[in-house]
């Protein structure tokens, strides 16, 4: 009997010993639970202070605020490019990396690997060919760096440095693919910013398969178009080509305009000029001076932050205004959201029906939005941000 009653507690003391032992686990988990994510459908760079920059992500246009504690922390200058589920970052102009991202099953960021470019790389637009193959800008070195993408490994380099017009690096700024063949905006650059003077509009033209730069086409009725960092090239639903130019060094608009390559032509289009600062504004008075960065929407179809005052540059003024420029048909309409900086006027992007301008404006830092169906405007930042938004990617 007393044995039998030992075995009974021996075995008693051990069940309540698992069950303690799994409640203290329970309690653990319950303590430190697994984060469950929302959906996220935006990928953002904010620049705080013109030192840091915090790659992040959000989930949609419901009111929130972003402030970047879960975010990754980078140096000023770098961007975003992505290509179905993978988010490349080049360090721009501060850096000799591309670091990249795959986009997890709600959308969240998981660090990939990077590649490290040649000293003073300067890593910038990338443009993607295929799953495989990417096209990376080193616009330090005025080289294209054939890139693939899954693995990081550089399996070819296209070197432009021959076309330099004063140095040995013609600064290769955005560009375009069509029909076998690589755009790319030559910037020829003295400073920074400026081109050496008498640049004008130059593009070289580069035969993928041979890769070997065919011609460079140049016009002189612009300035430097592509900008790096600072523009956008497209090709629209005709196939037609569309470079623009801010002209001279963002001061005044002086050879500013959008010009383009028709489809079937690999010269300028002699009949088109499209000067902003030369073009009424819908809804608004007098006329503006120019544009940076920009977001082609479909059927020749603009969005971006016009500069309306002939004021010297300030990083920090807020007079550009959100516009919707149509290239076909050469017209400018104001929309109806608050003025912002040049700094704030980076980061635009189209989710379902909106279009989201990351701004900074006297009424608050974030996100804005256009309803392309209702005309809705919105007044204040729907999503707000620590630091100005800088370049944002949107995935349904």
């Amino acid at each position: 009997m007393n044995r039998f009653i030992i075995r009974r507690t021996v075995l008693a003391i051990g069940l309540l010993g698992a069950l303690a032992a799994a409640y203290s686990c329970q309690k653990q988990e319950d303590s430190n639970p697994l984060p469950v994510l929302d959906t996220q459908h935006f990928v953002y760079v904010h620049y705080l202070d013109q030192k840091a920059a915090y790659l992040g992500t959000f989930s949609d246009l419901s009111a929130k605020t972003t402030d970047n504690s879960q975010g990754y922390e980078f140096g000023f200058g770098c961007y975003l490019f992505a290509h179905k589920d993978i988010v490349l970052l080049p360090e721009g102009k501060f850096g000799d990396k591309i670091h990249k991202f795959t986009r997890g099953t709600k959308g969240e960021l998981v660090q990939a690997g990077s590649k490290t470019f040649g000293q003073g790389a300067q890593p910038g637009e990338v443009n993607f060919a295929s799953d495989e193959l990417a096209y990376v800008m080193l616009h330090g070195l005025g080289k294209i760096s054939l890139l693939n993408p899954q693995n990081l490994d550089e399996v070819g380099v296209i070197d432009l440095s021959s076309y330099a017009t004063q140095d040995n690096n013609p600064d290769l700024g955005c560009n375009v693919i069509r029909d076998g063949k690589l755009y790319v905006a030559l910037n020829q650059l003295s400073t920074p910013h400026t081109p050496y003077p008498g640049t004008g509009a130059e593009v070289a033209i580069v035969n993928l398969k041979e890769g070997k730069v065919e011609k460079v086409v140049k016009d002189a009725r612009t300035g430097v178009v592509g900008l790096f960092r600072h523009s956008d090239a497209i090709v629209d639903e005709r196939g037609d080509i569309y470079f623009y130019s801010a002209g001279n060094n963002f001061n005044k608009a002086e050879n500013e305009g959008f010009i383009r390559i028709k489809k079937g032509s690999d010269e300028w289009d002699a009949d088109y000029l499209f000067n902003l600062s030369q073009t009424p504004i819908k809804g608004q008075a007098g006329m503006g001076q120019y544009i940076i960065k920009f977001f082609y929407a479909g059927e020749g179809i603009v969005y971006s932050c016009l500069k309306i005052t002939d004021q010297e540059f300030n990083i920090l003024q807020k007079d550009f205004q959100p516009v919707k420029i149509d290239l076909w048909n050469k017209t400018i309409e104001k929309l109806n959201l608050p003025l912002t900086d040049s700094n704030g006027s980076f980061a635009i992007a189209k989710y379902r029906e909106f279009i989201v301008f990351g701004m900074s404006c006297a009424g608050g830092v974030g996100y804005y939005t256009y309803n392309t169906v209702t005309g809705e405007c919105s007044q204040r930042p729907v999503v707000t941000a620590v630091g100005v938004p800088s370049s944002l990617l949107a995935f349904e």
